[in-house]
């Protein structure tokens, strides 16, 4: 992921952490650093990365559980660049296209998905998140999010999530 500067780099962020929230999956963020390479700026736990050892059903239904939040990530990061910190209504289609075809691609090397079950996905992720970023309220959340990244510099799942508590009431 390339970001134009800071800022740009905090909306990202904030958009993928207000998606784990909305995915519930609060518990995978451990913390996030603005300061650290992109690839290392949000933290997860180690349990969002170790497959339990189980049955063959139980390590996949975990990928695929994985997979479905690292996209959710990924589109929420590029909605809220677009929609509240740069004001567009809309991401460009290239960019669309890019994503569903990164998104394919990873639904096959992690979960071995089909292209179209992997679209089913990305598509349910774009469509949830185009509506949670116009809220107004969430885009004030995640405004204010990311001005507290670019305050503090790193933050810990716990006050991103005190932040984000408005957002169990919408």
């Amino acid at each position: 992921m390339r970001y134009a500067d800071r800022a740009d780099k905090s909306f990202g962020l904030a958009g993928m952490a207000i998606s784990l929230m909305v995915w519930d999956a609060e518990s995978s963020l451990n913390h996030i650093d603005l300061d650290a390479s992109p690839e290392e700026a949000l933290r997860m736990t180690p349990d969002f990365y170790i497959s339990p050892v189980a049955s063959a059903k139980a390590v996949w239904d975990n990928n695929l559980r994985r997979f479905q939040l690292s996209s959710a990530m990924l589109v929420a990061n590029v909605v809220c660049r677009s929609m509240v910190h740069l004001g567009r209504p809309a991401i460009p289609s290239t960019l669309d296209d890019a994503m569903r075809a990164a998104v394919i691609d990873e639904g096959e090397a992690l979960c071995q998905l089909e292209a179209e079950e992997a679209v089913r996905i990305y598509s349910k992720a774009f469509a949830y998140c185009h509506r949670l970023f116009s809220h107004p309220e969430v885009a004030r959340l995640a405004a204010g999010l990311s001005d507290e990244l670019c305050r503090h510099g790193r933050m810990g799942a716990h006050e991103i999530f005190d932040m984000l508590a408005p957002l169990n009431r919408l």
